[in-house]
């Protein structure tokens, strides 16, 4: 695909915005005809594939309705033997290229993109950009050769594949370039792309939020010092550095990464950049933009308008539907149960939903759970002027955990193993990520039969964890960072937590609090038994 032109050339501009950011100028019936118009292209094409034969059954549906109707949701477990395999003589189209996340137990999903969902993959990058750096509707203010830097996951990661897709659709300053990337250990890719920067400067920076805000705490810590020093040789790293100094001094406080760089942009992936959204915005001097992405939704599905409050979906990513609350909570009840969905111009504000999607220009998923869940805000802007819904991501509805964007989800079978490998004797244990002051953490709650020191435990799950999930391992090696604390409960509480709820008549599925995930109710009676278990050992 050609390059979109120079949009700082005024004639220009608005055919940019309108190209790439003119689905938020659509009516909720306009984004629904296209929705509805594209899944019966989709239908059409699977129809015709031994995938689309063993989801779809023997009748193709004809009507959205029917489609809703008679075809079941699916998981990633049914296309893993596929999808697994890379085969492509079962799928709708023949794959342009094939991109994966980090799945369960540190293993991948491998997801199949066709040309076209391959070209839509940087446009719709490129969306982003545009609203990241706009401070209105129509203001587009990025333009050619601007540099971006870049430290999300390299191919064959969909974040690396998509900013190859733009690469050809825009010409940026990679910083650093893509072709040296993929090569590079992590950690010297990030220290490498701000030693560039340093010379080249940073016009809009695109990044995994807790990265991110790492990046900038080391940059905020080390600036002036020798290490920083010693990449001023060059003549445009030292002047960079001089106006910095010159910018903390008028302002009255330390050197910080907005003195080197201001930036137009900058764009940020992960269900945590709400919690450091001031966090990056005093380092960066620019708030952060969220985005809703992942591999199955080939890539960026869902983006902030200018004004960097809800997101709003693209209606030419994916089909979507949602699972209301009440339903993924029965379905959790009972795995055999379907709940049932609702369309985009069904969605309820203030209440949260199940994502479901289903495949466009020849993608692989028909009526795929997520398992991710949103919460709407509103059915319209009126402050923007945007006529659909906007929504945040509210996490997790399965019992997985995900600190962060590439570190892969954590079930119970892998924490189960981590916790029996350190050979130490317990009692029973929950988990769950929490968020405190620091940030998010991934907290284990633990009856131990023996005696043990906290840290003792933490550090031998810790390590277990890392020889068991290389994405978790990731959260040291790449952002130095130990994400894992533990509290050791008296002896006796899970069997007090047990007996208070059958003195309260819970069911027997509910007798014993779940080990992933358990909710602040759960927390909470779990912690009071220690406490009473714990005066009563005095």
């Amino acid at each position: 695909m050609a390059y979109v032109g120079d949009p700082t050339k005024r004639a220009r501009t608005s055919d940019v915005w309108n190209r790439y950011c003119g689905f938020l100028d659509l009516s909720l019936d306009d984004f629904m005809f296209i929705q509805k118009r594209l899944l019966m292209e989709q239908i059409d094409v699977f129809a015709n594939c031994q995938l689309g034969r063993e989801i779809l059954g023997r009748t193709v549906p004809r009507s959205v309705d029917e489609f809703r109707q008679t075809v079941a949701l699916t998981s990633y477990d049914d296309y893993e033997t596929y999808l697994s395999e890379r085969r492509v003589d079962v799928l709708p189209e023949v794959p342009y290229v094939w991109a994966h996340t980090s799945g369960r137990s540190g293993g991948y999903k491998w997801v199949p993109y066709t040309r076209a969902a391959y070209d839509k993959l940087g446009e719709r990058i490129l969306a982003a950009i545009i609203l990241a750096a706009a401070r209105k509707r129509g203001d587009v203010r990025i333009k050619v050769g601007d540099v971006l830097v870049h430290n999300t996951p390299a191919r064959p990661y969909a974040s690396g594949v998509a900013l190859v897709s733009l690469a050809e659709i825009f010409p940026f300053q990679f910083v650093p370039p893509l072709d040296e990337t993929e090569g590079m250990a992590y950690q010297e890719w990030v220290a490498t792309s701000f030693d560039m920067a340093l010379r080249t400067g940073i016009d809009v920076i695109g990044s995994i939020t807790s990265v991110l805000v790492r990046v900038g705490e080391r940059l905020a810590t080390q600036a002036g010092t020798v290490e920083l020093s010693s990449k001023l040789l060059n003549p445009q790293a030292l002047l960079r550095l001089t106006r910095a100094l010159l910018r903390s001094r008028l302002a009255g406080r330390p050197l910080l990464p907005r003195d080197l760089w201001p930036v137009k942009g900058v764009m940020c992936a992960g269900t945590d950049t709400s919690l450091y959204r001031d966090r990056i915005a005093h380092y960066w001097g620019s708030v952060p933009h969220e985005q809703y992405s992942a591999t199955e939704t080939a890539g960026t599905a869902a983006v902030q308008a200018w004004d960097n409050r809800g997101l709003f979906f693209f209606p030419d990513a994916v089909f979507w539907e949602f699972v209301p609350e009440e339903e993924w909570k029965n379905w959790r009840e009972d795995p055999s149960y379907q709940p049932r969905t609702v369309l985009l111009d069904e969605v309820k504000p203030e209440q949260r939903y199940e994502v479901v999607i289903t495949s466009f220009d020849g993608g692989p998923f028909l009526r795929y759970r997520m398992h991710d869940l949103v919460r709407f805000l509103s059915l319209r802007d009126e402050k923007a002027g945007i006529d659909l819904p906007s929504m945040v991501c509210a996490g997790r509805t399965s019992g997985l955990i995900d600190l962060a964007g590439f570190t892969g989800m954590m079930d119970e079978p892998l924490v189960w193993e981590a916790v029996h490998k350190t050979d130490m004797a317990y009692e029973d244990w929950v988990i769950r990520k929490e968020v405190d002051e620091n940030g998010a953490v991934l907290r284990l709650y633990i009856e131990m039969k023996e005696d043990a020191s906290v840290e003792t435990v933490r550090r031998r799950v810790h390590e277990n964890l890392k020889e068991l999930n290389p994405f978790y391992a990731d959260l040291e090696e790449v952002l130095d960072v130990q994400p894992l604390e533990v509290v050791i409960l008296t002896r006796g509480t899970f069997r007090a937590y047990f007996l208070e709820k059958q003195a309260a008549g819970a069911d027997l599925a509910h007798l014993k609090p779940p080990h992933m995930n358990p909710s602040d109710e759960i927390i909470g009676a779990l912690l009071r038994a220690s406490r009473q278990g714990d005066q009563q050992g005095k």
